[in-house]
């Protein structure tokens, strides 16, 4: 009976999860459609070196190439 109880758990909190990230990435799908024109979309400089990024761009490059750095804090 135990076991059951258990399963039951297990499968209720695997089923609030899925929920949970199937409404996240419901609301992260439109997210580029959202943006609008790719030309405008702000650039931000590498604290780093002298490369410019989108934030995206930016957040990836930093774990890429300065990963030492980001560590350590600027």
């Amino acid at each position: 009976m135990d076991g059951d109880s258990w399963s039951a758990r297990l499968s209720s909190a695997s089923r609030r999860y899925q929920s949970a990230l199937r409404s996240r990435s419901d609301m992260l799908m439109g997210f580029e459609e959202i943006d609008g024109d790719d030309d405008i979309r702000e650039e931000f400089p590498c604290p780093f070196c002298s490369e410019y990024f989108d934030i995206v761009g930016l957040c990836c490059h930093i774990d890429e190439e300065h990963p030492v750095e980001a560590k350590n804090g600027v």
